[in-house]
């Protein structure tokens, strides 16, 4: 299954690459589907990459947490390619690359392409159902995206998973 999207947001180039590359292990600070991330231990395994990968809390019951590596990173292209390592049994690939490309010296367009590929009876039987939760996420992200890159700020609904968080940890 392929999937790939795109958005224009209202900010430099550079200032989109500095959330989605170079702080690629803090997307749990402004992406909704993922409550929280923290960066994988160890040194970058490649290049100009800032961290070797990061490990990325769900929220879905059958993929709790997910670990991805980053395989590929261009800083001066502004594209990076990861792929998940450490994933449920049923997802045999997952891998996605984003790319940052100006439009004028305000506006970028952002852009992913990913790939999954399921394995198993129930990989088979969760293909429609992961599909749909994919799409569906990659809106929120791009969402999710451009409201913190142009506002500098996580978006409301973002916000309100994080102050559930908190309240939770205060309780």
């Amino acid at each position: 299954m392929k999937l790939s999207n795109d958005r224009e947001i209202v900010a430099s180039a550079d200032a989109v690459w500095d959330v989605i590359g170079r702080r690629f292990d803090k997307i749990g600070e402004w992406a909704t589907v993922v409550p929280a991330s923290t960066a994988v231990p160890g040194s970058p395994t490649v290049g100009e990459a800032p961290v070797a990968g990061r490990v990325c809390q769900t929220g879905i019951r059958v993929a709790p947490s997910v670990t991805e590596a980053i395989i590929d990173y261009d800083d001066s292209t502004k594209s990076l390619t990861y792929e998940a390592h450490e994933k449920p049994g049923f997802l045999s690939v997952a891998r996605n690359r984003w790319t940052v490309t100006p439009v004028d010296q305000r506006r970028s367009l952002v852009s992913y392409d990913a790939e999954f590929t399921t394995r198993g009876v129930f990989g088979l039987l969760a293909g429609w159902w992961m599909a749909m939760l994919l799409r569906r996420a990659g809106r929120q992200v791009l969402e999710d995206l451009a409201h913190y890159v142009e506002h500098g700020a996580p978006s409301p609904r973002k916000r309100a998973q994080l102050d559930r968080a908190a309240d939770k940890h205060c309780a």
